[in-house]
């Protein structure tokens, strides 16, 4: 959440604690930008996705599998700040930034908007439509939507238990 230019400190801050007393979880902006945060880093992944159909390097489902049995399974846990921090090894995020500094730059360099062509909106549909199985996007709402609360609950659970406040 953000406040506009004419939003208070005091009014976000209410803002923020009302969620979290209903059991939200509130990230919030230090500075108003086009976008919420977990829309634009979704935007920087999917852009590459379709460059790798695009580019006819992978398929739908395998870059659905690799996320979700990857990196979000574990972003599930901790983010993907901190799950970084954790590849750093014992050295943390400042060891993974310094290790990989140069390496970084490549990816980076190459994340612009492929072309929106009609074979890569093909491929695209028929891969979703191929993993979907039959499934309607109602009953794909329901699955996601019932994994999602376990999912929250199980981690809500873990951290209660464990008496972790993150």
């Amino acid at each position: 959440m953000c406040g506009g230019e004419k939003t208070s400190q005091e009014v976000v801050d209410w803002t923020a604690e009302f969620y979290e007393s209903v059991e939200k979880q509130v990230a919030k902006m230090d500075k108003e930008l086009p976008g919420f945060i977990g829309n634009r880093l979704q935007e920087a992944l999917w852009r590459e996705a379709l460059h790798m159909v695009a580019n006819k390097e992978c398929s739908v489902e395998d870059i659905d599998k690799a996320i979700a049995y990857g990196p979000g399974l574990r972003w599930a846990i901790m983010g993907h700040c901190l799950t970084y921090h954790l590849g750093g090894g014992q050295g943390g995020m400042a060891h993974l930034l310094d290790h990989f500094e140069e390496s970084l730059k490549e990816p980076w360099t190459r994340l612009e908007a492929p072309e929106l062509t009609q074979q890569l909106k093909d491929d695209m549909i028929a891969g979703c439509l191929n993993q979907a199985n039959g499934a309607t996007i109602n009953d794909l709402i329901q699955e996601r939507d019932d994994c999602l609360i376990r999912i929250m609950n199980t981690l809500k659970e873990y951290r209660e238990e464990k008496g972790i406040q993150r």
